[in-house]
């Protein structure tokens, strides 16, 4: 995040005076999940709000599964390059946002917004905007209902205004991103391979 608002400055600020749009000026396409409910030994990885971390990963440690029709598979598929958004959640978690990065296709619940992007803008820069500080608290201020169940839906999201730096830039940042997990990768496994020498020794 800090790596982020120092390329890029603060939302809503836009301290460095990027060009700003809107997100729909931004997107191709933005569709609600399924409601259907999951099915023992279905096709695909069922993704739910709980998949969804609030700092923008995905813990796929407690996953469902679903079987759909050709029909509605399309409306409601995630492949890699897709954006998901949480759009129904707590008031604290509401508007959860990742960028799916996996090879295998998967579908979404209802409660996510899926989110297809122009090639203006880049899905990890995206979904890093949406989760930083400043948007968190916009999104709070803009989602209808209860503290347990607030919501927001696709036309609000779509209003939410965004910069956008050159792609050249926004590339440079996904690069910085990716080495950080690939370090993040390597002490966690160098810790797994200590804890496990300690045990047999």
């Amino acid at each position: 995040k800090a790596r982020f608002i120092e390329m890029f400055g603060r939302p809503f600020i836009n301290n460095l005076n990027w060009e700003s749009k809107q997100i729909k000026n931004v997107v191709n396409e933005v569709k609600y999940g399924t409601s259907k409910p999951s099915v023992e030994n279905g096709e695909y990885k069922y993704l739910r709000m709980n998949n969804l971390t609030y700092d923008g990963r995905f813990d796929l440690t407690d996953l469902k599964f679903i079987s759909l029709d050709n029909d509605e598979l399309e409306k409601c598929v995630v492949r890699k390059g897709d954006v998901l958004f949480n759009r129904t959640n707590s008031l604290d978690l509401i508007g959860k946002t990742a960028d799916f990065d996996f090879d295998e296709d998967m579908v979404i619940a209802g409660y996510i917004i899926r989110i297809r992007l122009k090639e203006t803008i880049v899905p990890k820069f995206f979904s890093m905007y949406m989760n930083t500080d400043e948007m968190k608290l916009h999104l709070r201020t803009i989602a209808k209902g209860a503290v347990n169940q607030a919501n927001i839906n696709a036309q609000e999201l779509q209003e939410i205004p965004i910069y956008l730096p050159p792609i050249e830039l926004q590339n440079q940042f996904v690069n910085f991103v990716r080495q950080v997990d690939k370090s993040r990768f390597d002490i966690k496994k160098s810790i797994t391979e200590l804890e496990r020498e300690v045990v047999y020794d």
